[in-house]
């Protein structure tokens, strides 16, 4: 597998249950995430890891600054993210969430492909 198709320079929009994440993968192994409402409310940039898993399908995995844990299985084909996260009191979650891309991994810096 090759990390063909992962979307680097791509801004999103996953939504939750729990709330909404707003991720823009800045680099192979950086992306920022931003939780603007609640309690989880935040945003950093973090290192990622990622692993191909398939065409469009990867898995990326990163800590945030607060000691949580995060791997997502990203499927960019169905536009789907599966989440498992270990928050820093133990709890650990298993979430499915629904992903709009809000500015395309091929779009210029000025917003225009």
């Amino acid at each position: 597998m090759t990390m063909e198709g992962f979307p680097v320079g791509q801004e999103m929009e996953v939504t939750y249950p729990p709330f909404k994440v707003y991720l823009t993968i800045r680099l192979e192994t950086e992306l920022s995430l931003s939780i603007k409402e609640g309690e989880f409310a935040r945003t950093e940039a973090v290192a990622i890891e990622v692993v191909p898993l398939g065409k469009a399908l990867f898995a990326v995995s990163w800590k945030e600054s607060n000691g949580a844990t995060v791997i997502n299985v990203q499927d960019y084909d169905r536009g789907v993210f599966l989440s498992f996260v270990t928050l820093t009191s133990g709890e650990f979650w298993r979430m499915a969430g629904s992903m709009v891309i809000t500015r395309s991994a091929n779009a210029t810096l000025d917003g225009h492909s």
